[in-house]
């Protein structure tokens, strides 16, 4: 149960949330001088504008007091210094030790996982570099010119989010893509365009029992070994943490790049799950990646709670869910190159904050993590754009932009980011046209701008390290474990029962009425 300080601090910011109810945001902007400089960030080439949210300095003064009543500081020790902090499952979660440069030991079950992490990463770069430079080849002695991951979830999103936006690092003599669902459809299409001699899968699994990565695993491998015969072998690495059932199913030893069980999924990109990335980008430009989230890493241990960055808007996460009651927040790239940023984000979000019962099993009484959805800003203008400004939810928004030079092409780059601040401005300020109330926008919508000034792999690192980061501040102000999912663990669990019976290998079982029914119709469709 939540102890006698901590509800004492809610009650303090519900009493805040209260003294803000009527407020607009311009009025809190015309009062403070010094408001956009105290709610702007300078964080590892990140720079965030926060100054247009419903939060004056006495909220945030509670919002604060808030997390040191949920013992945020001591949470966020134990996360970096590797304890069982997934409470659930029993074991530390260590992402950020995939990333720290610092040879300092960090102890799990009496050993230092720094020698782990250092191998791993060297077995990434060695096998990155030789596929990149044509010494690591196939069955007929051909370099390889297409990488196939195959891999759902977060063995999916990150590294394709990292090759997306990293596009211009990329080198063009290697093609990488991505098959996830278990849809025949995309694995279909790819193999009938693919050189079976210069194909390289990588199987991305943590488990290795991820059902939709192994139906398109045996797939791949039955296509490769027609067209190649044994020496299909060569074309596939398995990359889990359960190299045991990798060498169950047939890879070898040198085939087989591993991680610790203690990287969640979807903190996963940061370990041998980022090898599709390393390999497109190259074993440098990874490690740079890595460089920048470690900055962020630092940032979020060591600067003051009023300046730092992730913690803030882990707070402002929870201050508009849990007491303003917005069930969502929108997060609008205006780069095409970050266009699957806002799924990852999703994943990484509701995944972790998605939950009823708090780190003692215990049901929470209030809302916790919003809906997270968005896509590309320019796009979504003529799309949803209509519903931010008009829709009676106010749903927190988040716009991020670059601002490097045109490439090659002259004014398009002013225009973007003249559309991205616009929309801001219109979001906050909205418009009254009397005697047409069609037409009126109510503004007072908050939201947060990031100015980029490049994609490069540090600042992609750092962006997505504080992301991370705010999730978890919200997690623990919420009391919930941010680094289990065993909801996503039920469907997967009545699937392969329905599997089963679609075949025709068991009776049907008992469902519900409905399930029953399109059962049945399924079952006649598909011949069972």
């Amino acid at each position: 149960m939540p102890s006698a300080p901590l509800a004492t601090a809610w009650s303090r910011v519900a009493a805040e949330r209260a003294r803000l109810a009527d407020c607009r945001i311009v009025d809190l902007l015309a009062a403070d001088p010094q408001r956009v400089a105290r709610y702007s960030f300078d964080v590892a080439g990140l720079h965030a504008d926060l100054s247009k949210h419903r939060l004056d300095e006495p909220a945030r003064a509670a919002l604060l007091a808030l997390a040191d009543a949920a013992e945020l500081p001591r949470w966020r020790s134990a996360l970096f210094a590797g304890e069982a902090i997934n409470n659930s499952e029993g074991r530390p979660a260590l992402h950020t030790a995939l990333r720290d440069p610092d040879p300092a030991p960090i102890v799990v079950n009496g050993q230092d996982v720094k020698p782990t992490v250092a191998a791993m990463h060297r077995q990434i770069a060695d096998i990155a570099e030789a596929v990149r430079a044509g010494s690591r080849t196939g069955a007929t002695g051909q370099r390889f010119t297409r990488v196939v991951n195959l891999g759902i979830g977060g063995s999916y999103w990150g590294p394709a989010l990292v090759l997306e936006a990293l596009h211009g690092c990329a080198t063009p003599d290697i093609e990488v893509d991505f098959i996830s669902s278990v849809d025949p459809t995309p694995l279909q299409r790819l193999l009938a365009r693919c050189d079976p001699a210069r194909t390289l899968f990588l199987v991305s699994s943590k488990s290795f029992g991820t059902t939709e990565t192994l139906y398109n695993y045996q797939a791949a491998r039955t296509f490769m070994q027609a067209q190649l015969g044994d020496g299909a072998d060569r074309h596939f690495i398995a990359i889990t943490a359960n190299p045991d059932k990798a060498r169950g199913l047939g890879f070898a030893d040198d085939a087989i790049v591993t991680f610790p069980d203690w990287v969640g999924g979807r903190y996963s990109v940061w370990s041998a799950i980022g090898l599709p990335a390393a390999i497109g980008i190259g074993a440098a430009r990874f490690r740079e990646l890595l460089d920048g989230a470690a900055a962020m890493d630092r940032h979020f241990q060591e600067a003051p709670a009023e300046r730092n960055l992730p913690l803030l808007l882990g707070l402002l996460d929870v201050w508009y869910a849990s007491f303003w009651g917005f069930g969502s927040r929108a997060l609008l790239p205006y780069d095409q190159a970050l266009r699957l940023l806002p799924t990852y984000v999703q994943q990484l979000a509701m995944e972790s904050g998605g939950k009823g019962v708090d780190r003692d099993g215990q049901p929470v009484g209030y809302p916790t993590c919003p809906v997270v959805w968005g896509g590309n800003g320019n796009d979504g203008e003529h799309t949803f754009y209509q519903l931010l400004h008009q829709g009676p939810a106010t749903i927190p928004t988040e716009f991020l932009v670059c601002t490097q030079d045109d490439a090659g092409l002259p004014g398009h780059r002013r225009r973007l980011v003249a559309q991205c601040l616009a929309q801001a401005e219109a979001l906050l300020t909205g418009v009254e046209v009397p005697g047409n109330p069609h037409a009126r926008c109510p503004g007072n919508r908050p939201s947060t701008t990031f100015l980029l000034p490049a994609l490069t792999p540090p600042i992609l690192g750092a962006l997505l390290a504080c992301h991370e980061h705010r999730t978890f501040t919200s997690a623990m102000v919420w009391r919930i474990n941010p680094f289990d999912q065993f909801g996503v663990e039920l469907g997967k669990r009545l699937a392969s029962r329905i599997e089963q019976e679609l075949g025709g290998a068991s009776p049907h079982g008992a469902h519900d009425a409905s399930t029953s029914t399109l059962l049945a119709a399924c079952r006649l469709r598909l011949g069972g």
